[in-house]
């Protein structure tokens, strides 16, 4: 196997379609399955389930994955350290960053790539996955991180990394339950819960964990803003259930209590996502690049929790 058949490889995981990927490697849809062919001749197993819309990973496929998502990391990083870097280019760049617990990372992102683009012009807007999604498609950003998939066909993805996080109960510090070290699922029945809207991935995991729980959450209110949510538990009005990397690796705050919910993990998929079919400038790709660097999965596993 070789470098242009892992890119085409890459291409159609990103696009999720042959044809897309055809288009965004600028070669013939033809071209595109003998490429895969090969690749699977040479592994023994086929790399893809079809079907009429989409395209979908086999388990060979998920593994080759894994290894091309390191390759091109390496091949990026040799392209920074060996090769002259890119002339100094200005411009703006819209940035969509659609997982608010990554916004630790953002500093080290937007610094590096300033020295890459000393005139740069660089614009972020935070919000939800869907929010950042309406922002692509209406052409008012170039590049978000997303919570996976993204069902959309106008939208390509590309993988950043897969994480599982134990899920927490955050009330004030005075609240009843303040002093309990770990809460189990039938605990929060009656408990004010003010929560993401139902439009977020944390959502949809938490109202999941709800159901195969049988638990009637008693919602109080909803929001899309962590810092309005966060605001509203300390003032006693309610507790909310946040995923532990929201608190990051720092002390942690002395307005509220943090509480392990039994059974409760956030799993979730974080990419990249872009209009497919829009040409990309070197901003552009340098932002991708370091992208892959800089927004990576918080170290709080199920590994971790388990050692604490």
């Amino acid at each position: 196997m070789n470098l242009h058949q892992l890119s085409v490889f890459r291409a159609i995981v990103e696009t999720g379609s042959f044809s897309r990927a055809a288009q965004q490697q600028r070669i013939a849809q033809s071209a595109v399955s003998y490429h895969v062919k090969a690749l699977e001749r040479e592994i023994g197993r086929p790399l893809f389930l079809r079907t009429k819309n989409r395209v979908s990973l086999t388990e060979k496929g998920l593994k080759l994955w894994e290894h091309v998502e390191r390759i091109f990391r390496a091949v990026d990083e040799a392209e920074r350290e060996v090769c002259d870097p890119a002339p100094a280019e200005g411009g703006e760049l819209h940035f969509g960053l659609g997982v608010s617990s990554l916004s630790e990372q953002l500093p080290a992102f937007a610094g590096e790539l300033r020295e890459l683009c000393p005139a740069i012009c660089f614009h972020v807007v935070m919000g939800s996955t869907p929010q950042i999604v309406a922002l692509l498609l209406a052409g008012s950003l170039d590049l978000g991180v997303v919570t996976l998939p993204i069902p959309d066909a106008d939208v390509v993805t590309t993988r950043l990394f897969y994480e599982e996080e134990e899920m927490l109960v955050v009330v004030a510090k005075n609240h009843p339950l303040a002093a309990r070290p770990e809460l189990r699922p039938e605990d929060l029945r009656g408990l004010p819960l003010i929560l993401y809207h139902k439009g977020t991935a944390t959502r949809a995991h938490l109202d999941t964990f709800f159901r195969e729980t049988a638990i009637a959450p008693q919602v109080f209110m909803e929001m899309d803003r962590e810092d309005a949510i966060m605001s509203l538990v300390r003032s006693g009005l309610g507790a909310t259930i946040l995923p532990r990397c929201v608190f990051g690796h720092g002390p942690r705050p002395d307005a509220v209590r943090l509480i392990r919910l039994r059974d409760a993990w956030l799993k979730r998929e974080v990419g990249l996502a872009m209009v497919t079919g829009l040409s990309r400038t070197k901003l552009v790709e340098s932002a991708v690049t370091l992208s892959r660097k800089h927004f990576v999965a918080q170290v709080n596993d199920r590994a971790a929790a388990a050692a604490r």
